[in-house]
């Protein structure tokens, strides 16, 4: 059984009602026809999945972008028997695009010929995440897998954490984290300062600062002194396309 999640900023919106119309009429051509439910400002939508999984759907079909699939991710992920697919419609659609889905219609022929892969869930202070994390501004403590301790002396330094991303496998138990810092190369007034990039697999990571910083789960700002990050192996389910990244 399928169940078509609809995002809000697409219902009643004119510039989808074309799309929406031509994707509907081509799942009832596919057979893949389901029950749509629509999502709006008072509705939480982890409740309303989880009743349509207790009612038998098999799989959850996000009608929207990345934000919306965030919305759902944590209950889809929490039931083993379900797939996540993505029909992507309007702007911030970059999870579709690795996972090799491609916008609107053409999205239903996809979802048709069910290739499914399993990967591997983000964990930041107890919230999920996809494809990663950033920290534009680095300037704090990493604890990398309890073991050893990191702190940039940089001027200026990032911080990038990549589940699902162009060179990463997210089927692998654990992620990348990406650290790139501001260096000096040569003497005096002839030295010059380049960005070195130093890249650490790992499958757990602690950031801490004495002052509130800032990072970006999937693209969506969080902001404390602590943050404590791991990896969910073989967590979720996802429909994907012949041209994903993985």
């Amino acid at each position: 059984m399928y169940c078509y999640l609809y995002d809000e900023y697409i219902q009643g919106n004119k510039r989808y009602e074309r799309d929406l119309l031509n994707i509907e009429n081509r799942l009832t051509d596919l057979g893949l026809a389901g029950k749509i439910s629509r999502l709006a400002l008072f509705r939480n939508a982890e409740e309303m999945i989880r009743d349509e999984i207790e009612r038998g759907v098999s799989t959850v079909v996000v009608l929207g972008n990345d934000e919306t699939v965030r919305k759902v991710i944590d209950v889809v992920a929490d039931a083993p028997d379900v797939a996540l697919g993505i029909i992507p419609i309007g702007p911030k659609n970059e999870l579709a695009r690795m996972m090799g889905i491609p916008e609107g219609i053409a999205a239903c022929d996809v979802l048709s010929a069910r290739r499914i892969e399993t990967i591997d869930i983000g964990i930041v202070n107890g919230r999920r995440f996809v494809t990663g994390l950033t920290m534009p501004e680095f300037h704090a403590e990493l604890t990398c897998e309890g073991k050893y301790r990191i702190f940039p002396t940089a001027r200026k330094a990032a911080l990038e954490i990549r589940n699902l991303a162009e060179v990463t496998d997210p089927r692998d138990g654990q992620f990348e984290a990406i650290i790139r810092a501001e260096v000096k190369i040569g003497w005096g007034v002839f030295g010059r300062t380049q960005m070195k990039e130093t890249i650490l697999p790992m499958s757990s990571l602690a950031i801490r600062s004495d002052k509130p910083i800032s990072l970006f789960v999937d693209g969506e700002e969080m902001t404390s002194t602590r943050f404590d990050i791991g990896i969910e192996p073989m967590m979720l389910k996802v429909i994907t396309g012949k041209s994903r990244v993985f």
